[in-house]
């Protein structure tokens, strides 16, 4: 097991990611509101304002995404999906990734049923997904 962590500059593209991950059968991913060093010294500390021109599009926030996945090959598509969207940007500097391994994963709570989780998901994005549910939903 990995968790994939990714780093999104371009906002624009984070539903395209969630939902092509969604049609995989990623469905466990934690989004996160983040601002990387160089933005946040500088908006904040006036001596590093210059900086304002190197930053990506002078926003001050990323979106930071974390998911574990079971198997290689559902990672290895996950990572090609995100891949050809930030090149079809034709843009640089879209973000970044990494994986690293997992030692140990538990789920905390009650189990649910993977049918009765595929209906609420479905129910709450207001269509089908592509593919079934897998157990890469980390």
């Amino acid at each position: 097991m990995n968790l994939l962590i990714v780093v999104i500059n371009n906002e624009e593209l984070l539903d395209q990611l969630i939902m092509g991950w969604l049609d995989m059968g990623i469905t466990g991913v934690t989004v996160a509101e983040t601002t990387d060093l160089l933005q946040l010294i500088s908006h904040h500390i006036p001596i590093f304002a210059g900086f304002r021109s190197l930053t990506s599009g002078g926003t001050i926030h990323n979106k930071t995404l974390f998911t574990a996945i079971e198997h290689r090959e559902t990672l290895d598509k996950a990572v090609a999906y995100l891949e050809m969207i930030c090149s079809q940007t034709g843009k640089p500097h879209q973000g970044v990734y990494f994986i690293a391994p997992i030692k140990a994963f538990g789920r905390l709570g009650l189990e649910i049923d993977r049918m009765e989780q595929r209906n609420h998901m479905e129910k709450k994005l207001g269509k089908p997904l592509k593919e079934k549910v897998s157990k890469d939903s980390g």
